[in-house]
């Protein structure tokens, strides 16, 4: 069994409302980047692990098709219709099974193709046909259920939340790679189109097309490549019940236990301290400010006051999201792995314009399910 894996190769697409690209190339070109980044070839890669799914990739068994260009031919391919964040971490349980050396992991999505509301239309018949499904609940909806429930117990305002919003996008201007990097004021996202209350447009991500794609190595391979790296000194995921109804809405259950697990196999203590930089999953800017309490950057219930704080500005103690997290780039399946993906290249001193200066730990972190259902945490270092 291999002791420690590290992330030793990085590539992204720019990411768009609509690339002219088709999706194989996407795939083809943003794999190749990822192998040639971490300075092997196709033949030295033993695993490859897809993060897909067929509904919004419009086809069924989708990886039938999507798995040859991202160079799974005569290889041993798995795939997952999960967040990119969970591709990540069986990626990395594959290298250290000691079955393989690497695993080259790859998460896309082409939203454009899924014209008019096919989106929230696909998020519905994910639910189950008795209870969910009728009634219209979608994601969007189950967010807004959500994000109901912490401002009534935390007094949390929607001034606040447009804070999470404000800075994103202010970070995404840096990132030649975001989707949306036009400034935007409060009063903007204030006053923008109603879509679930308390979810107005701009709480809210868009839907974007591009691909994210890493090489996951042991340590004996990512030494040999005498490269800067992204160690992952610890991981942990949990899935909370499927039932809304069953759990406190008001708070990221899974997400205090997914964070415990990673922040226990990384031996960290205190997180507000330790971390240098976070890249989280912010499906609506009411979550990242529930997400800052259960990663334990502030406690519980203080989410709006810390934004306020300045706490997670890019001058900021923990800067999070410098690459303008979900709310400025959100290609579906790929959002969390890209989350990684950022954090690895913050602690390799190689995120460009929206660099953390010194970043030396970073946090990441992806989110799939209703009602933020199932969280994935990553702690990354720069060194062995």
């Amino acid at each position: 069994m291999a002791e420690r894996v590290a992330i030793i190769g990085v590539a992204q697409t720019k990411y768009e409302g609509k690339s002219s690209d088709a999706l194989s190339d996407i795939i083809f070109d943003v794999s190749s980047r990822a192998i040639e980044d971490a300075g092997l070839n196709i033949k030295d890669i033993g695993s490859i692990t897809l993060a897909a799914h067929d509904m919004v990739d419009g086809r069924a068994i989708t990886s039938m098709l999507t798995a040859a260009p991202a160079g799974a031919h005569l290889k041993d391919e798995i795939r997952l219709a999960e967040d990119g964040s969970f591709a990540v971490a069986l990626a990395c349980l594959r290298v250290l099974s000691g079955e393989f050396t690497n695993s080259l992991v790859v998460g896309w999505s082409k939203c454009s193709e899924c014209t008019g509301d096919t989106m929230n239309t696909i998020a519905n018949l994910c639910y189950d046909p008795f209870f969910y499904r009728p009634s219209g609940l979608n994601d969007v909806i189950s967010y807004a259920i959500q994000a109901q429930q912490y401002m009534v117990k935390y007094d949390i305002t929607c001034e606040q939340a447009a804070e999470v919003v404000l800075k994103n996008r202010a970070n995404a201007q840096n990132n030649e790679l975001a989707h949306l990097k036009s400034a935007v004021t409060v009063r903007d996202i204030l006053e923008s189109q109603p879509v679930s209350t308390p979810l107005k447009k701009l709480d809210l991500p868009p839907w974007s097309d591009g691909a994210c794609a890493m090489v996951i190595s042991n340590a004996s391979t990512a030494k040999k490549t005498k490269k800067k790296c992204a160690w992952v000194k610890g991981f942990g995921w949990s899935n909370d019940t499927y039932f809304s109804g069953e759990k406190d809405l008001s708070k990221l259950g899974s997400l205090y236990d997914a964070a415990a697990r990673a922040y226990k196999m990384a031996a960290v203590t205190n997180p507000a301290k330790e971390i240098d930089v976070a890249e989280i999953h912010d499906i609506t800017s009411f979550h990242e400010l529930m997400e800052y309490e259960a990663l334990g950057f502030c406690p519980e219930g203080m989410g709006g006051k810390y934004i306020l704080s300045g706490a997670t500005s890019m001058e900021g103690t923990i800067p999070v999201n410098p690459s303008g997290g979900c709310l400025s780039t959100n290609p579906y399946t790929a959002v969390g792995m890209i989350r990684v993906a950022e954090a690895a290249l913050q602690v390799m001193g190689r995120a460009g314009e929206h660099q953390v200066p010194g970043a030396k730990t970073a946090l990441a972190h992806g989110i799939s399910g209703l009602s933020a259902q199932n969280n994935c945490v990553f702690i990354l270092n720069k060194n062995l």
